[in-house]
């Protein structure tokens, strides 16, 4: 039902149309990262900036389809005292929408609205497709459908007139390729989708809606926990502060400990080369450190101790007796010598062999022939063999 301020207000269930002409669809180049008001506020600006008119004086409707509130590039543009008009006056309708929103539309099918005779003031209709239309006089809709297919990509698949023929706009579909249509059906049989009225969330669109009212009801709930919310988030910037100085203190810390440690392994374990992994080539300088200790203070073999004090024995004239060999004690040797004068020479002959003697005992041999001595003979550790 068309809105014209004279005939009876429309009932609940009617959808009221008032003149697209009024209500254009306009586009807005938008940052795609852009959501909400900040998106809004910047499609304003550039219409202010088209047509030098001050917010107040407009209303800017985003227009898209179901789920495209963040993304829109086209809204419903309007004078805000015009809609104020359609407000009191259509007031239990579904909805009030400007007139080309009532074609039926579809995905790659423009559609056309032709009144009875072209010389009315009655405007032509257009829905260049879901997301786009116009209403205009006759005279300038073969212009405006001129533009939109030159910048239409994809061009539509069809055009569905509905009304008389319009040959200057017909003409224009005719010379690009793009099959007219005046019946639904044969755009089902082109195997062309549908088009369907109001089937692309048209009604959420209603032009009655205060766009504000939704801010301000949302502010209104959100606004007693700004403070709150701004203490929290005070208390989380200085908690985080607080840890990023400790981190860099700890990091200070952790250097100085670094470069004190490096300098320790070049000074004591490794003096050239790069130093790499400290861990690893710490152990092995300590491995091999303590195998090089291990060697140098191995005891001599007790073969080796008995060779050199028999050459010492075989010289004083000494008998063996018997010889007794244990890690902890070394080489003891049992002797029998002269007398105590020959058993004294030969704890000093074994000295001057290189070994260490130990007296454990001596005392006159059974029967009193000569003297038995006990010695125990040792390498000092960590000393060649002369």
């Amino acid at each position: 039902m068309r809105l014209t301020g004279t005939e009876v207000r429309p009932a609940a269930r009617q959808v009221a149309l008032v003149p697209g002409a009024e209500v254009p669809v306009l586009s807005f180049d938008l940052p795609a990262g852009l959501r909400g008001m900040a998106r809004e506020q910047i499609a304003r600006r550039q219409f202010r900036d088209r047509a030098g008119l001050g917010d107040a004086s407009i209303e800017l409707r985003p227009f898209h389809r179901p789920g495209g509130a963040d993304s829109w590039t086209r809204a419903l543009v309007a004078d805000a005292g015009r809609i104020a008009e359609w407000r009191g006056t259509a007031t239990a309708c579904r909805a009030v929408l400007p007139d080309y929103l009532s074609l039926p539309a579809a995905d790659g099918v423009w559609t056309l609205a032709v009144p009875e005779a072209e010389v009315t003031s009655e405007a032509v209709m257009a829905r260049l497709g879901p997301d786009d239309g116009f209403s205009a006089a006759a005279a300038l809709a073969p212009r405006m459908i001129a533009r939109a297919l030159d910048a239409a990509t994809p061009p539509p698949r069809a055009l569905l007139r509905l009304g008389p023929p319009f040959p200057a706009v017909e003409s224009l579909f005719q010379a690009r390729g793009i099959p007219v249509h005046d019946d639904p059906a044969a755009l089902i049989a082109a195997g062309l989708p549908e088009p369907v009225v109001l089937g692309h969330g048209e009604l959420d669109f209603d032009l009655r809606r205060d766009p504000q009212a939704a801010r301000a009801r949302l502010r209104r709930r959100v606004l007693p926990w700004r403070w709150p919310l701004m203490g929290a988030l005070l208390a989380a910037g200085l908690w985080a502060a607080a840890q990023y100085l400790a981190i860099g203190r700890i990091e200070a810390v952790t250097a100085g400990i670094d470069t004190a440690t490096r300098t320790l392994v070049r000074e004591h374990f490794v003096p050239v080369g790069p130093v790499l992994d400290i861990r690893v080539q710490v152990a092995r300088a300590l491995e091999a450190a303590r195998a090089a200790a291990d060697t140098a203070t191995q005891p001599s073999d007790p073969l080796e101790i008995f060779g050199r004090a028999a050459e010492v024995i075989a010289a004083e004239g000494a008998r063996t007796m018997r010889v007794d060999y244990a890690p902890a004690d070394g080489v003891t040797l049992v002797l029998r010598l002269d007398d105590f004068a020959a058993a004294d020479r030969m704890g000093g002959a074994l000295e001057v062999a290189g070994l260490t003697v130990e007296m454990l005992g001596s005392r006159v041999a059974e029967g009193g022939d000569g003297v038995r001595i006990e010695l125990r003979v040792t390498a000092p550790e960590g000393k060649a063999r002369p």
